[in-house]
């Protein structure tokens, strides 16, 4: 009898599970988009002009 036999999760609670975790990640993601968005936007137009500089 293999670890895989004893253990019976059925694709629903799998699913359910899944889309929680969904969930929270995305919550988290968006949480760190309003706190850190403006900055890392900022950090990454100055890469792009460093790298229109460094181009020409």
């Amino acid at each position: 009898m293999s670890s895989h036999d004893s253990v019976n999760i059925s694709q629903e609670e799998i699913d359910r599970t899944a889309r929680i975790n969904m969930e929270v990640c995305a919550a988290f993601v968006a949480r760190m988009i309003q706190k850190y968005g403006q900055e890392v936007l900022a950090e990454i137009e100055e890469l792009k002009a460093k790298e229109n500089t460094n181009e020409q």
